[in-house]
């Protein structure tokens, strides 16, 4: 897609989508840049709700005594997420936000063809949902500042969200929130 192209078109819904954004994962991430992403993942979620786009949350399980199992407080959904309502919520523990149907068929029932993908975990679930949806058809938009990850072993949260956005520039439309917002028509 390419950057002066409109995000959306009036015959067009797009549906924000926060992937992983729970306690736990926010908590391992780097505090300054994921402070900075909190920022933008509200800001989306405000210009979300002021243009009447559906958000979906989602939100990774993993096996008990584990950071995400669904018993502790790190399963939990991150602050910038609590108090607020989704249109629809998908519980995952697969990388694929996809690979189960559900998220597709409810996408399909209310008409949405465009998404607007956010979340934790860049390299995993945020991957996979903008190459699952590509893949499904949908039109993604992928905010460059709106999605993190926690430091890997060999390269910085900061490194991998970069490389990730240079690599999903390929499925999606990848720029700045700011950016996004200021280009987007309904």
């Amino acid at each position: 897609m390419h950057a002066d192209q409109d995000i959306t078109r009036s015959d067009q819904q797009t549906a924000l989508v926060v992937i992983d954004l729970q306690q736990a994962l926010c908590d391992a991430a780097p505090r300054a840049a994921m402070g900075l992403v909190s920022t933008r993942i509200t800001e989306l979620l405000d210009w979300a709700e002021a243009h009447s786009w559906p958000t979906v949350f989602v939100q990774h399980w993993t096996e008990p005594g584990t950071i995400l199992d669904r018993e502790s407080a790190g399963w939990r959904l991150a602050e910038p997420l609590r108090g607020r309502r989704a249109a629809f919520y998908l519980e995952k523990n697969v990388l694929n936000s996809f690979e189960d149907g559900q998220l597709h068929a409810w996408l399909q029932a209310q008409h949405i063809r465009q998404l607007c993908i956010t979340g934790m975990q860049t390299e995993y679930c945020i991957s996979a949902a903008c190459e699952g949806a590509a893949a499904l058809g949908y039109d993604v938009m992928l905010p460059t500042d709106a999605h993190m990850t926690i430091d890997g072993p060999e390269r910085s949260a900061a490194q991998i969200v970069a490389e990730a956005n240079d690599r999903l520039s390929l499925v999606a439309d990848c720029r700045p929130t700011a950016n996004l917002m200021s280009s987007t028509v309904n």
